[in-house]
């Protein structure tokens, strides 16, 4: 019975999965390189009146670590970078914020393909304040701060929104 439902559950992560792949809007939209790639970056706005996140406006991804980097040396202000295994491991993505630093508003950004996939993460340029909406419980995970090294259990791989703000 433990073997169907640890099925069953697999099958569902990789539903989900294909179904961000397929409607993510702006996950595709990249001014270049490839979408798909161990190290990625993505450059957002501001969430604007009415929606719920900060529209992405361009998403970049390679497989080298470097040259993800590069890609978006001009791409605007670091907020956010996140990755895949704690103590800032694995694959990882970095999240540019088009119009500045953090504010008291600040940004909230869809983790897209990562939303399985976030175990730790460093924020930059005023983000000190950070929320977590988790994928499966109602209940944000509240961080302050610059260096995430460890989501803690209940956050680690479900975390699917970051709010990013300036808390002081």
């Amino acid at each position: 019975m433990r073997l169907s439902t640890r099925t069953a559950a697999t099958v569902s992560v990789a539903a989900s999965l294909v179904g961000l792949v397929g409607f993510s809007p702006s996950a595709s939209a990249s001014s270049s390189g490839s979408s798909e790639g161990t190290y990625c970056s993505v450059v957002v706005e501001r969430v604007k009146p009415g929606e719920k996140v900060s529209r992405v406006k361009s998403r970049t991804c390679s497989d080298d670590r470097t040259t993800a980097a590069t890609m978006s040396s001009s791409a605007g202000t670091l907020l956010i970078t996140w990755y895949q295994h704690a103590g800032y491991g694995g694959g990882m993505t970095h999240v540019y914020g088009d119009y500045g630093p953090c504010d008291r508003s600040g940004y909230v950004l869809d983790a897209g393909m990562s939303r399985y996939m976030i175990s730790s993460f460093e924020t930059y340029n005023s983000c000190d304040g950070q929320m977590a909406a988790l994928n499966d419980d109602p209940n944000p995970v509240y961080y302050y701060g610059y260096a995430t090294e460890y989501v803690g259990d209940r956050a680690n791989d479900n975390i699917g929104y970051i709010k990013g703000w300036d808390a002081l």
